[in-house]
């Protein structure tokens, strides 16, 4: 039954109820939790991280637009230095002026940044204040201020933990050790660590300053250059649900102390009064008795204001404000000129007479949605800017920009994946940057930004390829901006749903939408009704009734009360309320369709919609929490998972992760061990029903037992916002869409599958190896300098991983091991003897010895990887006997594994077959492999033997040069053997310049033709990087280069036999005793 619409009454009782409601103050998920420390019993299976370290993600990017920038640190001693603090992609910095940037604090708690400072006195001290500083709905927040004394590269936590979004930094220049923090606090709720705090032992301890109440933050401050105790803050009242938000109060106002902070009086002469909204400052650096303010006011109004004299009376100068307040409201006053401003807008706005009169910046060719602006003091020329679209920078004052089109912090909220061969591609869209798609990986050196494709424009959310038609896709913008993507026009169409009747449907500015498993031609999209598709998106018809709880949001509590329509931004830049943010057919069941609703209830229908079950209590979550994501088991008809978005609701940010097996009647927690942070959403591995994983507020997690232990999978992540991932089942790949660093790629995590008891207590074991694929990585570097973006791709080789169950212990590690049970017991340490140091340095390393055996038994390539306990793994790059080699041919193969421990091998019993196919895109046709293989084979032994008989005759040449000296030094006359030793000096000479074409680097020769070496070189790697049958001209030459060996060897042969003999015998006559090297032999 659909409740009905609820009559806008407001009464004390209902607020307090609805208060009560959205409160969250309670956790009671947490008391479901399993003790992740409980020990197993003795007979038990327990799997640990350790067992999962062959996991590693990869980097897939692109860095084609960028993301939000929150704020800029430059070293006021070298400018070409300088910190990026991006809203949702962590800290970068960068030494050579953005050249290249490299990210410094992915090991930190938390990844959202919102302002910086560098110490003026000494610039490797840099404060970071953690958590965006702005009010909209995707707001990422910290866990407080960090400090780093060393330049980036370590930080300490300074606390302000419960801040959450720190709105500016400011460091006393007379004593660096007194730091301002402005803490916005909270967005989703009241309370948390929100004022003005001030340290004066260089954030030992903090007092709070300002502090004027518990919805109302300091957004910005200024400090008087002349005279620092002079302080100016800006206080924001502000509080964001899921239902509305208000972004402002009657507490928001500006603030100045005059005695660094220990007093403070409020500012009125000439500002507006009553309802305030947010507040953006600026204190012109030429003549700091200018102050500006720019202020959100009622009615999606507000002003700009000027002061001469410190704050004390204000002129309203125009009626200019941002375009979204919640969004902007930064100004920054140029450093020279006390009538220039900058305000960050939509399209950033400039005035050159003090706030009377504004026009664009400039920004063709430009991102929009700026946040951050730095101009250079001594060069205002100079401006630095980031934006929702990354990084520009300007040098004419903002008319033309460059791009740092290598700063990999897309936002993405979605991905998806296909089954494109031989290769899959990503589809997803971007906050503010669009929809995109693209490889995962190509057959080139490294994936580049000119891979990927942008599809259709504003905030890019779910993309989905028709799994029948490889060239259509579907993608959306806000509020079911749906569009169907041609990709060979590379045109797209509206197929947005239209109500029929006199009704606005409420789409999610995520909309949630899906193509049917059972039909790729049905389309199912929600807003607050779910809506069918037959035809490809052409026409859809509704299939539920509204689906929510139909609640009016006007009678909802705002910061503890209800608000009039006139308070400031109300509602804006916020879904409307009541819509269905979750939706998912079963893959089992055409027509079994969950939708989850943003006021928390879940409901289902098994027949296509013709009915529709609804479920609105979930153990331990809170009554009307935001359903995030519904997953219906892909193994079992009954079973279906949720997770919910509790922060929405007065920053509750529980990890509300449950599991029903009797299709939403009853659920359970599995949230068992997981930390605090929001849950976005899980996938079900394919094959395994019991391996389960999910991305979080701080990146993925995995479990092997439906949620009875989770593990956080981050080798190669950083610490990040995830908030979708896809299984790519063919190549068992986790992608992830990360909301501040692209798109990475977990490849192929299927070993965690056999991770059982049998297989761990075996002594060792090799597990499942995936098949190969062979092919010639071409090169796409291009020169374009360091600002280029690219990440490697997977080289083509076999990847093995394996297990070893005991390891091997060294005689230093049983030494150092006996030394520590000594002092731990308070003994004296025995100390070694010189025999046990010399053993000990005498001990060979333990290895593991991985043997590759073409079908036929015959040794491909042998690969040594030092004997360890636990997961290993090794790799072979396909080559012959060495990484010089040639590729093998495609075919069947299989590895062994044994372990050589002081001078003994011991065979462990392990054998496992693979297959290397080949990638079959040539145009002219796929080679003949196995006759290539067998052709560089032969010829690169031919290679090598020739190698070999070069070396020879150039040590033969240097002791006939040796030898030579020696007889002049002999008191005897030695003429004629001087002659005989040059003599064959120049015979060898003769064959060296014919094996390669040298004689000596100091002569110049006239042409004398190819050398041996350079033929054989040539039938070597004319084709050896490419998939291309071996040339006529290779074989060629490799012909005449056997000829012609021959002929040499024959000469050298004789060389050999004859004169060297009868040298040595005549070098007794002058009593030389002198032996000669052993001719190699050659067949």
């Amino acid at each position: 039954m659909i409740p009905m619409e609820m009559k806008r009454i407001i009464t004390p009782a209902l607020i307090l109820a609805v208060t009560i409601l959205f409160s969250g103050m309670t956790n009671p998920v947490q008391a479901q939790r399993r003790n992740r420390n409980a020990e197993p019993a003795a007979d038990e299976f327990k799997i640990n991280s350790s067992m999962l370290s062959a996991l590693k993600f990869r980097l897939v990017g692109p860095a084609t637009y960028s993301g939000r920038i929150a704020d800029f640190a430059v070293n006021p001693e070298d400018p070409s230095e300088y910190y990026v603090g991006v809203a949702s992609g962590g800290l970068w910095k960068t030494e050579n002026k953005g050249t290249t940037f490299t990210p410094i604090f992915d090991n930190q708690q938390v990844f959202s940044i919102g302002a910086l400072a560098i110490d003026p006195l000494n610039p490797n001290v840099v404060w970071v204040g953690t958590g965006e500083n702005n009010s909209q709905r995707n707001l990422a927040y910290g866990d407080g201020v960090y400090k780093t004394t060393d330049a980036g590269k370590s930080f300490t936590n300074m606390g302000l933990k419960e801040s959450e979004h720190i709105g500016k930094i400011m460091i006393d220049p007379r004593n660096t050790d007194v730091v301002y923090v402005a803490s916005q606090g909270p967005a989703w709720g009241p309370g948390g660590e929100r004022g003005l705090y001030k340290t004066t032992d260089g954030g030992k301890t903090w007092d709070r300053i300002l502090h004027i109440g518990e919805y109302t933050g300091i957004t910005d401050m200024e400090m008087d250059p002349r005279n620092p105790d002079i302080l100016y803050a800006a206080a924001h009242q502000r509080e964001r649900r899921v239902y509305s938000k208000i972004n402002g109060g009657p507490e928001s106002a500006i603030y100045k102390s005059v005695d660094a902070g220990e007093t403070w009086y409020k500012l009125t002469r000439g500002l507006p009064s009553g309802d305030v909204g947010r507040i953006g400052l600026a204190i012109a650096p030429p003549n700091p008795d200018i102050i500006y303010a720019m202020i959100e006011l009622p009615g999606n109004s507000g002003g700009f204001y000027r002061s001469n004299d410190m704050g004390e009376s204000w002129t309203k100068m125009s009626n200019q404000i941002a375009g979204s307040p919640q969004y902007y409201v930064e100004i920054y006053a140029d450093p020279v000129d006390p009538d220039r401003i900058i305000s960050m807008d939509v399209r950033n706005m400039v005035s050159n007479d003090g706030g009377k009169t504004w026009e664009p910046l400039g920004g063709k060719n430009k991102h929009v949605d700026n946040h951050a602006l730095w101009i250079d003091p001594d060069n205002t020329n100079y401006y630095l800017m980031g934006c929702d679209g990354g990084i520009y920078e300007s040098w004419d004052r903002g008319k033309n920009w460059i791009f740092k089109s290598h700063f990999p912090v897309m936002q993405f909220y979605h991905v998806r994946t296909d089954n494109a061969l031989p290769f899959y591609n990503l589809y997803g869209g971007t906050q503010d940057n669009g929809s995109w798609f693209g490889p995962n990986r190509t057959t080139r050196r490294n994936l580049v930004n000119a891979d990927f494709t942008y599809t259709i424009g504003g905030d890019g959310y779910l993309s989905i390829p028709d799994p029948e038609n490889p060239d259509i896709h579907y993608a959306e913008s806000q509020y079911c901006g749906l569009r169907r993507y041609d990709r060979r026009t590379q045109n797209s169409i509206s197929i947005k749903p239209q109500p029929v009747k006199d009704e606005v449907y409420r789409f999610n500015w995520n909309t949630p939408y899906l193509i049917s498993p059972h039909d790729s031609k049905t389309l199912y999209v929600a807003a607050n009704k779910v809506l069918k598709s037959t035809d490809h998106g052409e026409s859809w018809k509704e299939i539920s009734p509204d689906l929510t709880r139909q609640l009016d949001v006007d009678l909802l509590p705002m910061m503890g009360k209800i608000w009039p329509p006139e308070a400031i931004a109300k509602s804006m830049s916020t879904s409307p309320f009541g819509n269905i943010f979750a939706l998912a057919e079963s893959p089992l069941k055409k027509g079994m369709i969950y939708a989850g609703t943003d006021d928390g209830l879940i409901w289902r229908t098994d027949d296509d919609g013709a009915n529709w079950i609804k479920y609105s209590s979930f153990p331990g979550v809170p009554d009307m929490t935001f359903v995030n994501y519904v997953l219906p088991s892909q193994h079992d008809l009954n079973s279906v998972y949720a997770c919910f978005d509790g922060r929405k609701n007065a920053s509750d940010f529980s990890p509300y992760i449950i599991k029903s097996n009797d299709k939403g009647q009853t659920w359970t927690s599995i949230a068992s061990n997981l930390p605090d942070g929001t849950i976005y959403v899980i996938q079900e591995d394919h094959i395994n029903p019991d391996i389960l994983f999910i991305g979080t507020e701080w990146g993925v997690w995995l479990t092997l037992d439906q949620g009875g232990e989770w593990f956080k999978l981050d080798n190669g992540l950083p610490t990040i916002q995830v908030k979708d991932l896809d299984i790519q089942e063919r190549e068992n790949d986790l992608a992830v869409a990360s909301f501040g660093r692209g798109w990475y790629v977990l490849d192929d995590y299927s070993y965690i599958r056999q991770l059982n008891k049998e297989v761990l207590n075996k002594e060792a074991h090799i597990f499942d190896i995936k098949d190969a694929l062979l092919y010639y990585p071409g090169n796409n570097h291009n020169y374009q300098g360091e600002v280029h973006f690219s990440v490697p791709n997977p080289q083509p080789e076999v990847k093995i991983i394996y297990n070893v169950k005991e390891g091997y212990e060294t005689l230093r590690q049983k030494r150092m091991k006996a030394q520590r049970e000594a002092e731990k017991k308070g003994e004296e340490i025995k100390y070694p003897s010189d025999q046990e140091l010399l053993a000990e340095a005498q001990e060979e390393k333990a290895l593991l010895i991985f043997t590759f055996t073409d079908e036929n038994g015959d040794i491909m390539r042998k690969i040594e990887s030092p004997l360890r306990k636990g997961i290993g793994t090794v790799t072979w790059d396909m080559s012959y006997m060495d990484r010089r080699g040639p590729l093998v041919p495609p075919g069947k193969y299989s590895v062994s594994m044994e372990k050589y421990i002081n001078g003994k091998y011991t065979d462990l019993g392990e054998k496992k077959e693979f297959i290397i196919n080949s990638l079959d895109n040539n145009a002219l046709g796929e080679p003949d492999y196995k006759a290539k293989f067998d052709f560089l084979k032969k010829a690169s032994d031919l290679y090598t033997k020739i190698n070999e008989l070069y070396s020879y005759t150039t040590d033969l040449k240097d002791e006939m040069a040796e030898l030579r000296e020696e007889l002049m030094r002999t008191p005897s006359n030695t003429n004629e053997l001087i002659i005989s030793t040059k003599s064959i000096e120049n015979k060898i000479d003769d064959i060296i310049l014919a094996i390669s074409g040298r004689r000596d680097e100091n002569v110049r020769l006239d042409e004398t033709g190819p050398s041996i070496m350079n033929r054989v070189r040539f039938a070597v790697s004319a084709t050896s990087g490419s998939e291309n049958d071996i040339t006529g001209a290779q074989r060629e030459q490799y012909e005449i280069s056997l000829s012609k060996i021959k002929n040499e060897y024959d000469k050298l042969k004789q060389i050999y036999e004859n004169e060297l003999v009868q040298l040595k015998n005549n070098l007794k006559t002058v009593n030389i005793d002198w032996t000669h090297a052993i001719l190699p032999a050659f067949k």
